[in-house]
C-alpha cells in the first residue's frame, strides 16, 4: 500500500513538474513597446518586444492589420522567416515569426507604416476654444494567444501640437508628458494585456500657443489690411464727389 501511494505521488510530482518546464519553454511576450509617430499623411509604430520562442524557434506577436512592414530584426538569434506569416487563431490575427533558437529569450524590433494608426477626428471643444482640437484614438489590440507582461506605449504628437485633454486613462497621473526629438509625447504608465484584450489611449490636442498667437496674427493683421484698403476706397471716392 504504502509503495502504491509513493508511486502514486512520484507521478503527481512528475506531472507537476512537467507542466511546470513546459511553462518556462513555453512562448512569452515578456514586453513591448511602441512609438507612435503621428502625422497628416504616413503614421509610423517602432516596436520592440522581448520575447521567447517555443521549443520550435517560434515567436508570436500582434496582428498588424492593414500596416505594411518596413522592418524586422532580431537581437540574439537569427531570423528564419524575414517577413513573418500573417496568421490566424479563433480569426484573431497574429505575426509568426521564427528564429534558429527554440526557448531562447529575444528582443524583436519591428517597424510598420500605414493609415489611421491614431484615429482623428474634430473634438466637441474646437467651438469653445480658440484653434482647431482634434481628437486622437490609439486602440492596441493583443490577438495572440499570449499576454503581455508588460506594454507601453509612446505617441509622437506632429511638429506644433500638444497635449489639451486626456480623456483615457481617467487619471493624468497616469501619464508622462514629455519632449522628444523637438515634438510633444505622451506615455501612459505601463500596463499588462491578456491575450485577445484592448488597451485604449484617447485624447484632444491642439495648437501649441506660439502657433495660434502666429495664425491669429496673422489673421488679424489680413484683416486689418482689408479694412484698411476698403476705408481708403471710400474716403478717395468721397473727396473726388465733393470735387466740383
Amino acid at each position: 500500500m504504502k509503495a502504491k501511494n509513493i508511486t502514486l505521488f512520484l507521478v503527481i510530482g512528475i506531472l507537476i513538474l512537467s507542466v511546470a518546464v513546459f511553462a518556462e519553454e513555453g512562448p512569452k511576450i515578456k514586453k513591448y513597446d511602441e512609438l507612435v509617430t503621428v502625422s497628416a499623411e504616413i503614421q509610423t509604430v517602432k516596436v520592440q518586444a522581448d520575447c521567447v520562442s517555443d521549443p520550435q524557434g517560434f515567436l508570436y506577436l500582434p496582428g498588424r492589420g492593414k500596416l505594411t512592414v518596413k522592418e524586422i530584426t532580431i537581437k540574439g538569434a537569427d531570423l528564419k522567416t524575414p517577413k513573418g506569416e500573417d496568421r490566424k487563431l479563433n480569426d484573431l490575427p497574429y505575426l509568426r515569426l521564427q528564429i534558429d533558437k527554440p526557448n531562447t529569450p529575444v528582443t524583436v524590433t519591428l517597424v510598420y507604416e500605414g493609415k489611421d494608426i491614431v484615429k482623428e477626428k474634430d473634438s466637441k471643444l474646437g467651438e469653445t476654444y480658440p484653434g482647431r482640437v482634434t481628437n486622437y484614438t490609439r486602440t492596441f489590440s493583443n490577438t495572440t494567444p499570449l499576454d503581455i507582461g508588460k506594454y507601453s506605449l509612446t505617441l509622437q504628437l506632429p511638429p506644433g501640437k500638444e497635449v489639451f485633454k486626456v480623456t483615457k486613462p481617467a487619471k493624468f497621473e497616469d501619464v508622462l508628458l514629455s519632449v522628444k526629438d523637438g515634438r510633444k509625447t505622451i506615455a501612459p504608465k505601463a500596463t499588462s494585456v491578456k491575450a485577445g484584450a484592448s488597451y485604449e489611449l484617447v485624447l484632444d490636442v491642439c495648437e501649441e500657443p506660439g502657433t495660434r498667437s502666429i495664425v491669429i496674427w496673422v489673421i488679424s493683421g489680413g484683416l486689418a489690411i482689408f479694412f484698411l484698403i476698403k476705408r481708403r476706397g471710400i474716403l478717395t471716392k468721397a473727396g473726388n464727389t465733393s470735387n466740383p
